[in-house]
């Protein structure tokens, strides 16, 4: 096999990969599945809580479903978000709606301030009221969003890359210049 063609290959394979890694990103974000279950005992009522974004980052929505463990359940609930010691906040609050004719409640929080946060789920049904609550630290932003620092950390392949073709052209213009004489 040809070295310039192991090369291409080589350069390819590269690129595929740092591509790979630049459409993941470090958060755990389920696409699929929930990023994080608890399972929490609110009153009489066991339920699992999930959020799809681990840990989440500030000032973006993360979906949060309940789930009981008895299916025969219908519930109805609130969540409340409550700052922890050392982050200066005030306390949010949001909604739980059910999730079509499932027994599933469905909502979301969003948290402005990183740090530690108390996530508090109050549950309303057939055998009363409970509450139960579970810490999830919150992230701060990124300092520039990952698209722009992979473009800033990839530019300079592009003149490498550059580099590379000139020195192809120019390797074929001798090469053909040495044929022709």
């Amino acid at each position: 096999m040809c070295r310039s063609k192991i090369l291409l290959a080589g350069a390819s394979l590269m690129f595929a990969c740092i591509a790979v890694f630049a459409i993941l990103p470090a958060v755990a974000r389920a696409s699929g599945g929930p990023a994080r279950t608890v399972t929490l005992a609110a009153g009489p009522y066991v339920v699992d809580v999930n959020l799809y974004q681990d840990p989440p980052v500030t000032d973006q929505a993360v979906e949060v479903t309940v789930i009981p463990h008895d299916s025969s359940l219908r519930l109805s609930g609130r969540i409340f978000m409550v700052p922890g010691l050392g982050t200066d906040a005030v306390e949010l609050h949001s909604q739980l709606s059910p999730m079509g004719q499932s027994n599933t409640l469905v909502g979301t929080v969003r948290m402005p301030v990183r740090g530690a946060w108390q996530i508090m789920i109050q549950l309303d049904g057939q055998r009363g009221t409970g509450e139960a609550s579970f810490a999830v630290t919150v992230a701060g932003p990124g300092a520039i969003p990952v698209w722009l620092g992979w473009l800033i950390a990839l530019t300079p392949l592009l003149g490498v890359a550059w580099w590379l073709w000139q020195q192809r052209r120019y390797r074929l213009r001798l090469l053909a210049q040495a044929h022709m004489e």
